[in-house]
This record gives structure tokens, C-alpha cells and sequence, in this order.
């Protein structure tokens, strides 16, 4: 039987740093993309701090995607909000987390420890 691509937008495979966060996770050390499309991207899910707990099936995360340097421009990124499509465990070690994206958008890239403490205070303040 012939398998069938039912994919809506072509996929490029790259790796690029990536930071995810989440109400239920936080992560301080880096992540890495693994393929991105308009409308979804591949995570491997181990960061460069440690263990992180996988999120689940449904969970909304938001990803930065630290893109490559450009001595002309400031530091860019890709902010993107989706939800977790599937989770791949065929590795342990690392799974793979897939996120169909609802939103995404260019920004200069932020300086991720100020933003890691903003979004703790704001956690607490809502789980509070």
C-alpha cells in the first residue's frame, strides 16, 4: 500500500535553539527544532540543563525559535503559540513533541532570563 503525504505546507528540516514555556513547564536551558513548517514544527524535547517533564497531548506551549545571527540586524526570533499534536517516545533519552501552531510571528529576540523570571511572578500571581 502506497503511503499518502497529507501534509499542508512543505516542511524544512533544520536545527535551530529554540526556549519553550508553559504554565506547566518551565525550562531554562535550550531546546532544539528539529523541522518547521507554517503550520507546525518538531521539537526534541531534551534540554541543555537536564531532564524536562513532556508535556501532554493538548497542552498549549509557547516556543521561542532563536533564528541564525545577522551582524546587519538585532537578535530575531520566531515566537509561536500551537498546541502538542503528538508525542514521539521511539528515543527515551529524547522524545519528539510535535506542535501544530495556531500563531506565529518575527520578533527581536528577547532576553530570555528576564523573560523566564517575568513569566515565573506572572504564573504565581495566577495560580495564587
Amino acid at each position: 500500500m502506497r503511503q499518502v503525504n497529507r501534509r499542508e505546507s512543505h516542511r524544512v528540516e533544520i536545527k535551530l535553539y529554540c526556549y519553550v514555556t508553559s504554565p506547566a513547564i518551565w525550562t531554562r536551558g535550550a531546546m532544539h527544532i528539529e523541522n518547521i513548517s507554517r503550520s507546525g514544527l518538531l521539537v526534541a524535547w531534551r534540554s541543555d540543563t537536564g531532564a524536562v517533564p513532556t508535556p501532554a497531548v493538548g497542552q498549549i506551549l509557547t516556543i521561542e525559535v532563536e533564528l541564525p545571527a545577522n551582524h546587519g540586524f538585532a537578535p530575531k526570533c520566531i515566537h509561536c503559540q500551537g498546541a502538542v499534536a503528538r508525542i514521539s517516545i521511539e528515543d527515551q533519552e529524547c522524545p519528539r513533541v510535535a506542535v501544530r501552531l495556531n500563531y506565529m510571528d518575527f520578533r527581536s529576540f528577547p532576553d530570555l532570563v528576564g523573560v523566564q523570571a517575568a513569566s515565573h511572578a506572572a504564573a504565581n500571581s495566577w495560580m495564587a
